[in-house]
């Protein structure tokens, strides 16, 4: 991928996010940033690797899981378009990330090695600001989330996710976003046919 393509994805990706960045900035993140492809259910990340990397994401849907103590799958959080995808934890901690970062369908990112991103944020307000915002965001929904199991019953929670996602429910597998509300998918087929009902 040329240079120029590459400053154009990076444009769209800032403009989704509301952010503005001078050109400059634009192309020290074009430097260091290479395209990667995940075709679906391919990882970004798995299990017990270190986090090195930070996506951004140009077009897909991908997922943060982990598998319990009793073999479930348990969907953690969902990305989208304009996200970020790394393991902030396992980054912070130097350890090896518990969770694992799958791609829901064919996607499109923009791919920087921490290592490199910090080197060009320092120093640089604009790109500080950029990574602040991002990484702002990714704590927001985490918070979110956690405060959503101790206050709302299933149903708010679906309702919130509705919210916050619109239009994700049909782009995922229903046992996927069962798992992330804390459900069984037979549970959330119910509400979900309570709430065409009440419309």
């Amino acid at each position: 991928m040329n240079e120029n393509v590459n400053n154009v994805l990076w444009e769209n990706l800032l403009k989704s996010n509301g952010i503005s960045l001078d050109e400059e900035s634009i192309d020290l993140l074009s430097n260091i940033s290479k395209p990667r492809v995940l075709k679906k259910e391919m990882f970004f990340l798995q299990e017990g690797e270190k986090s090195t990397e930070i996506g951004f994401i140009i077009k897909g849907v991908f997922r943060s899981y982990y598998i319990d103590k009793s073999g479930n799958d348990v969907t953690k959080y969902f990305y989208l378009e304009g996200d970020i995808l790394f393991s902030y934890a396992a980054y912070l901690s130097q350890k090896e990330s518990m969770y694992c970062i799958q791609a829901l369908e064919d996607s499109e990112i923009l791919v920087v090695k921490i290592s490199d991103f910090e080197k060009i944020v320092e120093g640089n307000y604009q790109l500080l600001l950029f990574y602040k915002k991002m990484i702002d965001k990714v704590l927001v929904i985490k918070e979110e989330y956690a405060v959503s199991f101790k206050l709302l019953n299933s149903v708010k929670r679906y309702k919130q996710f509705l919210d916050t996602y619109p239009g994700l429910e049909d782009r995922i597998k229903k046992c996927h976003l069962a798992s992330y509300l804390g459900i069984t998918p037979v549970s959330l087929s119910r509400i979900r046919r309570k709430l065409n009902l009440n419309k």
